[in-house]
C-alpha cells in the first residue's frame, strides 16, 4: 500500500486542531490583555476566527512573552489555513516557554499536516518527552517516523501505546505496516490477526494479513485472507494483485490472469499485473499477446529489467532478432548483473548472427553463475571456499 494513503488512515481519526486552553489565569496578566483574552475565547465559540485572530494579537502586544496567548492564537491561524504564521507563533511560544506541552505538541501537528515530517519528528519528540502518556503526540510521532521510513523507531513508539493498552485498530494498523516494511512478518501477523478480530468487516485489514501471511510463507491462509478482502470489497486496490500473485506462485494461471485482470480494471496503471499476464502469455506460448502486453510494461516502466528480459525472450520466439537484441542490451545496460540476461542475449546475438558476441554473453552468464554459486556457498557454510595452490 502507498505511503500516503497509509497515513491518510490515521488523518481520520485525529482532531483537525487541538484545542489550548488558558493556562495563564486572567489576573496573572494587565487586566486589559485579560480582557483582550476573554473576547478571543467568544470568537472563537463563535467560529469568528478573524476577530479572535485580532483580540489575540491585541492581547499579545500588551504581553508578547504570554505563550499560552501565542499557542491560541498558533491554532486560531491553523483554522484560517494560514500555516507559516501558525508555524512562527509557536516556535516563539515553545522558545518562551520551553516546557510548555501545548506549544510542541501543536507545532508537530502544524508541520504533520504540512507533510514537514523531519520537523514534525522534532517537536513531537520534545512533546512526547514532557508528557510521554500523551495519545495523540505519541501517535502523530509514530506517523511522522513512518513517513520519514524510519520504521523501527516508530514501532518503538507505536509498541508504548500498545503497552498501554491502546491496542485500537489504528495502533494495530500502524504497527502490522511498519512491521511489514521491516520484513518481521511474525509480528506483523500477530498485529495484523488482532487486528482483523477487532475489525473483521475491514477489506483493508484482511489484505494486510494475507501480505504478512504470504510473506511468512502460509501461502493457504494468506490466499483465504485475500479472497475475504475481495469479498468485502471488490474494488479495493490491490487486492486482486496479491490473489493473483498468490496463484501464480501456486501454478493456478488461470485463475491468476483473472485476477490480474481484475485489477487492471480497477487500477489501470499497475504495470506488475500487466508483467505477470505477459509472462503467463509467454509461457503457454502467446508469444504475440506476449509481446504486446510486455511492450506495454516497458513503455510504463523503461528500467524494469525483468520486463524488457521478458519481452527480448518473447521477440525471439516471434524471430524477431534484431529487436530482441536491442531489448535484451537494454536489459543488461541496466547493471543488475543478473546472469539470465546476459544468456538471453547470447541466445538473441546467435539468431542474429553475431557469435562472438555470443560467445562473450555466454561467458559473462557463466561467470555471474559462478560468483552466485560462491557467495551461496559462503552462505550455508559460513566460510569462504579454499583456493586450490
Amino acid at each position: 500500500m502507498k505511503l500516503m494513503k497509509f497515513l491518510l488512515l490515521f488523518l481520520l481519526i485525529l482532531p483537525t486542531s487541538f484545542s489550548v486552553g488558558q493556562t495563564v489565569v486572567a489576573q496573572e496578566a494587565p487586566p486589559a490583555a485579560a480582557q483582550m483574552v476573554a473576547q478571543a475565547s467568544a470568537a472563537e465559540a463563535r467560529g469568528d476566527w478573524s476577530a479572535a485572530e485580532a483580540a489575540y494579537l491585541k492581547a499579545i502586544e500588551l504581553v508578547p512573552a504570554w505563550a499560552e496567548a501565542l499557542v491560541n492564537l498558533a491554532v486560531v491561524y491553523n483554522r484560517q489555513g494560514k500555516t507559516d504564521k501558525a508555524i512562527d507563533v509557536l516556535k516563539r511560544a515553545a522558545q518562551i516557554k520551553p516546557y510548555l506541552l501545548e506549544a510542541h505538541l501543536n507545532l508537530g501537528v502544524t508541520y504533520f499536516k504540512a507533510a514537514r515530517y523531519a520537523d514534525a519528528r522534532t517537536s513531537l519528540t520534545s512533546a512526547v518527552s514532557l508528557e510521554p502518556t500523551n495519545l495523540q503526540a505519541r501517535e502523530l510521532l509514530a506517523l511522522s517516523l513512518i513517513a520519514l521510513q524510519s520504521f523501527q523507531e516508530a514501532v518503538e513508539q507505536l509498541e508504548v501505546l500498545y503497552a498501554q493498552q491502546h491496542r485500537d485498530p489504528p495502533i494495530l494498523l500502524a504497527l502490522g505496516q511498519s512491521y511489514l516494511r521491516l520484513k518481521t512478518y511474525d509480528k506483523a501477523v500477530k498485529r495484523l490477526e488482532e487486528l482483523v478480530t477487532l475489525s473483521p468487516a475491514s477489506a483493508q485489514a484482511h489484505l494486510l494479513l494475507g501480505e504478512a501471511l504470504d510473506n511468512a510463507s502460509e501461502s493457504e491462509r494468506a490466499t483465504e485472507e485475500f479472497r475475504l478482502a475481495i469479498k468485502i470489497d471488490p474494488h479495493l486496490p490491490e487486492a486482486h494483485y496479491a490473489l493473483g500473485y498468490a496463484l501464480l506462485k501456486k501454478g493456478e494461471l488461470d485463475e491468476a490472469a483473472q485476477h490480474f485482470n481484475e485489477e487492471l480494471g480497477i487500477n489501470p496503471d499497475m504495470t506488475l499485473a500487466l508483467y505477470h499476464l505477459g509472462k503467463i502469455n509467454l509461457s503457454r506460448g502467446r508469444t504475440a499477446e506476449a509481446v504486446l502486453t510486455l511492450e506495454k510494461v516497458v513503455e510504463a516502466t523503461p528500467d524494469f529489467r525483468p520486463a524488457l528480459e521478458a519481452l527480448g525472450q518473447a521477440l525471439l520466439k516471434e524471430g524477431d532478432s534484431s529487436r530482441a537484441v536491442e531489448v535484451l542490451e537494454r536489459a543488461v545496460k541496466l547493471g543488475d548483473a543478473w546472469p539470465d540476461g546476459h544468456a538471453l542475449l547470447g541466445r538473441a546475438y546467435i539468431a542474429a548472427g553475431r557469435r562472438a558476441d555470443a560467445r562473450r554473453e555466454f561467458a559473462t552468464a557463466q561467470s555471474l553463475s559462478n560468483e552466485e554459486r560462491k557467495r551461496l556457498e559462503e552462505k550455508v557454510t559460513g566460510t569462504k571456499p579454499r583456493r586450490r595452490p
